[in-house]
């Protein structure tokens, strides 16, 4: 009797427990499908892959490729109206010879604000889709035109006691110009060395840009009354650099002494010199390494005069002092 009633009440707490255990599962599998946060809502996948916007991405049903271009997508780049707000800045306010007229400027800076917010604004991956020149050209007139604004916003220029080396419309007279005044690009912030090294110079190894970014300074290379474009900027950037040599800033020779003189921005800027493909040439193989590399950067650019004379004759250098005084035009 007692075994019978056992069995019973084991048989009724099994089928309890078979209810109890369904009812559960389906209270917890309706949870499962409509709580977005839980893991069993969402479909099982490997870990996500960002896409890289110049990469080729592939239709997995027709098995079909494209190249994946953010222009395709979004075509609204405003790289040409900043090209052409360049153009219109630089034509305004800078002279036939190169120099700025900060002053006119100054009164009108507020010329400068479309540009500067443009600036900002450019899409990266817009800046992406263009060629190396493009790119090139862009960071060449980004630093031009921020090398405006920082002294726009500090003109006149006050001396500071303390700077005697340099004149007092000197860039110089400003605090870190180079780092510690930042302005936006793309969304982020760079200060002028920035600009220079990763953007320019350490991407290109191009000595010839060393010729393109003004510095505000006499002894600097000039600004343009055109912004630099991919379409031009081969032309553009030789322009550039004969119109430095032609200068005594620049270049000098002097035939009875056997001396040439280079402006110390050579010495200052060796590194790019180095780095580009002046230095592999072999030719005037009887100089050290930087001052071969800077001799068959000349012989592209100086007359052909000059290029026999130091062929035939050995020479010397020398450094010419660096003009800080302000590029400031009329």
């Amino acid at each position: 009797m007692k075994k019978t009633r056992f069995f019973s009440i084991f048989l009724i707490a099994v089928i309890l427990g078979a209810v109890w255990f369904g009812s559960l599962r389906q209270v917890r599998g309706h949870n499962n499908q409509t709580d977005p946060n839980h893991p069993a809502a969402a479909e099982k996948k490997g870990p996500e892959v960002l896409q890289d916007p110049n990469s080729i991405k592939g239709d997995n049903e027709t098995g079909n490729t494209e190249l994946a271009n953010p222009l395709k997508e979004n075509p609204d780049s405003r790289l040409p109206e900043f090209f052409d707000i360049c153009d219109k800045i630089f034509s305004s306010y800078v002279t036939n010879e190169g120099l700025v007229q900060y002053a006119a400027l100054r009164r009108s800076r507020a010329d400068l604000l479309p540009v500067m917010r443009l600036m900002r604004e450019i899409d990266p991956l817009h800046l992406m889709s263009l060629s190396i020149e493009g790119k090139t050209a862009f960071w060449i007139n980004v630093y031009n035109l921020c090398i405006l604004q920082l002294i726009v916003d500090n003109y006149p220029i006050q001396p500071k006691w303390y700077m005697i080396r340099y004149p007092n419309d000197s860039i110089m007279q400003i605090s870190n110009p180079w780092t510690k005044n930042y302005f936006w690009v793309q969304g982020l912030q760079y200060n002028l060395e920035e600009i220079e090294q990763e953007f320019l110079l350490n991407r290109t190894q191009d000595p010839r840009i060393c010729f393109a970014l003004s510095n505000a300074s006499l002894g600097g290379g000039r600004q343009r009354r055109q912004a630099y474009r991919a379409e031009n900027l081969d032309q553009q950037l030789d322009k550039q650099v004969r119109l430095y040599l032609e200068n005594p800033i620049g270049y000098q020779l002097d035939q009875p002494n056997k001396t040439i003189s280079l402006s110390v921005l050579f010495q200052t800027k060796r590194a790019t010199f180095l780095a580009s493909e002046f230095a592999t040439i072999k030719k005037f193989r009887d100089y050290p390494d930087l001052q071969r590399c800077w001799l068959n950067f000349l012989a592209k650019y100086i007359p052909q005069k000059d290029i026999e004379f130091i062929e035939s004759n050995p020479c010397t250098f020398k450094m010419i002092s660096y003009d800080w005084h302000l590029d400031a035009g009329q």
